[in-house]
Order: structure tokens, then C-alpha cells, then sequence
């Protein structure tokens, strides 16, 4: 008898373990370790054989970074062109520069406009402390200050185009470093929301997004990984019926090489 309970208990710790790691390994499909994002594909469910549409595809340059991003467009199911794309440029020091973002328009040369850039500045210890986004259609602009207690992130304050102050996240850690809530604010100090993470063995597998100051939880979002620790599928639920946004599913595919 005392030798079957053991038999039953270890099973029962078995089960429990491998639950644990349901959202970090996945043997059915494993790509290299740090393998090299190669697109991103929209799914109405879990479920879904089928695609709804491919959100981005990643070309890389000859020092194998982020080159180009781009987003396909469809016509009766088949890829005809390209609805946008992003650029990027990186500094001397291989850090990023610049991304300039183009959507498709007939009426320019190109078949292209700039609607936007992102252009990026660094701490003389290669912190990013400051993002501008130019609108060069309209003239405009707005930023966002990058604040750090020694090399950790702690917050991000959002500026509009007359350097007033619109809003505001932090960012809190576990005692490992690992980022578990950020905090987003009015410039007024009024709570946005309430963004919560929790890891399973340095895995961040859910995310949870409240209103407010936790009053209601609004969207869940579960991750899966590879056995190599590469985001293979992330699961976007939204809980309350006034969203903007639907239910997804992304999946992530790599290079092999």
C-alpha cells in the first residue's frame, strides 16, 4: 500500500511538472537556439489550420540584424504586394538608428509614403534614453524620455509635440530581474491600466492587462516557447465586450539556419 501511494504521489508530481511547462517547451516543434525571426502569422483561434493573413515578414542584412519588415497584401487569398514596410538603420556602434515606416500609395513615385519614423538616442554607456517620432506628412512630432535606476528600466514618460507631458508607464522587477508589472499612467496621475507578467523557469507565459488600478482584468495573454526558448505562439484573449481589439492568435516562424 505505502509503495503505491509513492507510485501515485510521483505521478501526481509528474503531471504537475509537465503542466508547468506546457507554455515553455513544445518537442513538436523546435527551431535552433536563438533563431532568427523569419514571419509572424494571424490566426482567428488556437485551433486554426489556416491563416487569416502573414502580420509581418523580417529580412535580415549581412551582419544579420533586423534589415526590413514588411506586411503583405492580399487579394482572394494570394499575396499581391505589400501593404507597408519598415526600415531599418543602425549607428556606428551597430546600435538601432532609425526605423522609417512607408505604406503603399499610388500617388507617390515610389508607390510608397513616409508616414513615420522612429529615430533613437543612447547614453554614453549605450542606454536608449530618448525616442522621436517624426510624422513628415503632417510636420509633427512626439518623444519619449527613457528613465533608469543603474542599467534597469524604471520608467517612460510620453511627450507630445510642445514638450507637455501626456503620459507615463513604470516598471517594476522580481528579484531576479525580470519585469512583472508596468504601470501606465495620465500625465495627471490618473491609472490607465495594469500590466502584470509571470514566468515559469525565466519564461514570461502570461500576461494580464487590468483597467485602471486592477479594478478589471480586460485582456489575457498566454506565450509558448520551443524546447530551445524561442516564442513560437502567443494567445491574446479579450475578457470585456467594450474592446476595441478581437481575440487572436499570432505564431512565430524562424529560420532554420
Amino acid at each position: 500500500m505505502k509503495t503505491k501511494r509513492l507510485i501515485i504521489g510521483f505521478l501526481s508530481l509528474l503531471f504537475i511538472l509537465s503542466c508547468e511547462k506546457d507554455n515553455v517547451i513544445n518537442q513538436i516543434e523546435s527551431y535552433p537556439e536563438q533563431a532568427k525571426l523569419k514571419r509572424i502569422l494571424l490566426y482567428s483561434s488556437v485551433d486554426s489550420e489556416k491563416p487569416i493573413s502573414i502580420v509581418d515578414e523580417y529580412e535580415y542584412d549581412s551582419l544579420k540584424r533586423v534589415h526590413k519588415v514588411s506586411s503583405p497584401m492580399y487579394e482572394d487569398g494570394e499575396i499581391v504586394g505589400t501593404i507597408k514596410y519598415d526600415s531599418y538603420d543602425y549607428n556606428s556602434k551597430g546600435q538601432l538608428e532609425r526605423i522609417s515606416n512607408y505604406n503603399a500609395n499610388i500617388n507617390f513615385p515610389t508607390g510608397f509614403i513616409n508616414l513615420k519614423n522612429y529615430i533613437y538616442f543612447y547614453s554614453d554607456d549605450d542606454l536608449k534614453i530618448k525616442e522621436l517620432i517624426e510624422y513628415p506628412q503632417i510636420n509633427s512630432f512626439e518623444y519619449s524620455l527613457f528613465k533608469y535606476s543603474d542599467t534597469q528600466l524604471i520608467k517612460v514618460e510620453k511627450y507630445d509635440n510642445t514638450d507637455k507631458l501626456e503620459a507615463y508607464i513604470k516598471y517594476e522587477y522580481n528579484n531576479l530581474g525580470e519585469l512583472i508589472k508596468e504601470l501606465s499612467y495620465s500625465a495627471d496621475d490618473v491609472a490607465f491600466s495594469v500590466t502584470t507578467n509571470i514566468y515559469v523557469n525565466g519564461f514570461n507565459t502570461l500576461t494580464e492587462v487590468y483597467s485602471g488600478n486592477q479594478e478589471n482584468k480586460i485582456r489575457e495573454i498566454n506565450k509558448t516557447y520551443d524546447s530551445n526558448g524561442n516564442l513560437i505562439m502567443i494567445e491574446s484573449n479579450e475578457l470585456m465586450p467594450y474592446s476595441a481589439l478581437i481575440s487572436h492568435v499570432l505564431r512565430y516562424e524562424y529560420y532554420e539556419d
